[in-house]
C-alpha cells in the first residue's frame, strides 16, 4: 500500500491528499505555493486546507499578514487510526444490541413468502453461515441431491462448515447424487450426521437445503447461484419431498 492509498483509506478526498503530500514536500508553504506543488485550484485549496486542519494533518501561522501551513507530523496518521478503532469499537458494542433486533424484525414477518436472489459461491456462504447462527442444537438441515461437482469446488469451505455445525449440535441428513460417495463417506464421520444416495438414474444437477421456514436451491452452474425462498408452508412441502427420497435412497 502505498501513502496514497493509505491516506484515502484513512479517509481523505483526493484533493485533501494532494495537498498533504504537497506540504510534506515542501515544508512550510505559503498558499500560492502549495497550490502550484498540488496543482489544485487556489478556489478550492482553501476548503481543503480547512478541512485537513479540522483533521489534524495541517497546521499554520500567520507570518507578515499571510497565512504559512504546515503538515502535521506524520504520526498522527497512527493517533488518527486509533481513533477510528474507538470509534469501531463503540459501533461494535452497538451493533451486539441493534442486529438481534433486525433479525427479530425480519422474522416477524411471520408466513409472508420472501424471495432473495444470491449470485456466486458467496450466496451459499451467506446462507449456511445464517445457519450456523440461527439453528440451535437438536435443528437439522436436509439437503437434497448433492452434487459431486459442487463438493469438488468447494469441499474445503463445507468440511469447515460441518465442523461448525457438530459443535453447535445441529443434526444434518443428506441425500447425495450416487457418484458422490467419496464425499458422502467423509461426512459420516461426523455426529448427528446421515448419508444416502439417490438411485443411478436419479440425478440432481443442483442442491437443495431445507431448514425451518425457509428452502435454498443452489445452481451449481458456470456462474452459481442460489435462491432462497422463506415460506413456511413450502418448507413443509419439501421437508415432505426429502422424506420420500430418504425412503427410496440407499445408504
Amino acid at each position: 500500500m502505498d501513502e496514497k492509498h493509505l491516506l484515502r483509506s484513512l479517509g481523505l478526498t483526493d484533493g485533501e491528499v494532494k495537498v498533504y503530500l504537497a506540504l510534506i514536500e515542501l515544508g512550510e508553504s505559503t498558499i500560492t505555493a502549495i497550490g502550484r506543488q498540488s496543482k489544485v485550484s487556489k478556489s478550492k485549496l482553501y476548503d481543503i486546507l480547512d478541512k485537513l486542519i479540522e483533521k489534524g494533518f495541517v497546521g499554520y501561522f500567520v507570518k507578515n499578514s499571510t497565512k504559512h501551513f504546515s503538515a502535521g507530523d506524520p504520526n498522527r496518521i497512527q493517533d488518527f487510526l486509533e481513533k477510528k478503532k474507538d470509534e469501531l469499537n463503540v459501533l461494535q458494542k452497538e451493533a451486539e444490541t441493534v442486529i438481534p433486533k433486525l433479525s427479530a424484525m425480519r422474522l416477524s414477518v411471520g408466513t409472508k413468502k420472501v424471495a432473495e436472489l444470491y449470485d456466486g459461491f458467496q450466496g451459499l456462504k451467506t446462507i449456511r453461515e445464517e445457519l450456523i447462527k440461527t439453528l440451535k442444537k437438536g435443528d437439522e438441515l436436509l439437503v437434497l441431491g448433492a452434487p459431486k461437482i459442487a463438493n469438488e469446488r468447494w469441499e474445503a469451505w463445507f468440511m469447515d462448515f460441518h465442523k461448525r455445525r457438530e459443535t453447535r449440535g445441529v443434526g444434518m441428513r443428506i441425500i447425495y447424487n450416487h457418484n458422490a460417495r467419496e464425499y458422502g463417506k467423509k461426512r459420516t464421520k461426523f455426529e448427528r450426521t446421515k448419508v444416502r444416495y439417490l438411485p443411478n438414474k436419479l440425478v440432481s444437477p443442483n442442491f437443495i437445503d431445507v431448514f425451518k421456514d425457509s428452502v435454498f436451491m443452489m445452481f451449481v452452474l458456470k456462474q452459481p447461484f442460489g435462491l432462497v425462498i422463506r415460506d413456511e408452508s413450502l418448507a413443509k412441502s419439501f421437508k415432505s419431498y426429502f422424506e420420500i427420497l430418504w425412503k427410496v435412497s440407499k445408504e
